[in-house]
């Protein structure tokens, strides 16, 4: 008889959601996932759950992160983010704690945003309280406004990513589509060369080319198709 307890632990898989995004974005790839056997787990970014000034400067929020993430310092895991989530992720490894997931995906990773230069300086130029009326989707936000705070930690805390920024860590998958609104696909590909594009020629709607975890934004075969490519990299 095999002895369970020696056994090696199969790696769950934490998802991170990306900026404004609610706990229930995740929910259809989580359940996928899970229909497969495999133990899944969510973070809230930080700013998200029940303290929104958590997140009030990058350091804070990087903070709140680290300590989030401590739960799995001795699970074996691996790891699938969206946009700012991947960025927190990035940062995070950046630091050094000692542990990391054994691979990650990186959906639409906010490493770099199209017309960069001009938001960081409308930003500069906004106080941090502005308000910013929320586009995205209602069925995944968690704030119906933002301010101008909440960008401008995301911006500077691509700037950062984007002054130290080496070979990934960890083994990744990048995937984005070339028609992406918030993130420049062009400039993350010629960093990222193995990036894979998702094409979606039918898809409309402002803001729809950024969302790469739902399937109400993919045809049936493009979500069977996502789904399989990220099986394929996560269960190796």
């Amino acid at each position: 008889m095999t002895d369970s307890s020696a056994l090696p632990l199969r790696p769950k898989l934490v998802f991170i959601h990306g900026l404004n995004n609610n706990a229930m974005c995740f929910a259809p790839l989580m359940d996928h996932f899970q229909n497969l056997g495999i133990n899944v787990d969510f973070v809230v970014l930080p700013g998200h759950g029940s303290d929104r000034h958590e997140a009030a400067t990058l350091e804070r929020g990087l903070d709140v992160f680290a300590k989030q993430m401590e739960r799995f310092r001795y699970v074996p895991f691996r790891a699938v983010c969206f946009s700012h989530g991947a960025l927190y992720l990035q940062l995070w490894l950046g630091r050094d704690y000692g542990f990391a997931p054994e691979r990650q995906v990186l959906l639409a990773p906010a490493l770099y945003l199209r017309r960069q230069k001009l938001i960081c300086t409308l930003l500069a130029l906004l106080p941090g309280s502005f308000a910013v009326r929320s586009r995205s989707p209602a069925a995944f936000r968690r704030y119906e406004v933002l301010n101008a705070r909440d960008y401008d930690v995301l911006v500077r805390g691509m700037l950062s990513y984007q002054a130290s920024a080496q070979a990934f860590r960890v083994p990744t998958l990048t995937m984005i589509d070339p028609l992406d609104e918030l993130v420049d696909a062009q400039t993350l590909k010629s960093h990222c060369p193995a990036s894979i594009y998702v094409h979606r020629p039918g898809l409309r709607g402002l803001g729809a080319h950024h969302i790469l975890f739902h399937p109400k934004y993919f045809t049936e075969k493009e979500w069977s198709e996502l789904t399989a490519q990220l099986e394929d990299f996560l269960l190796k």
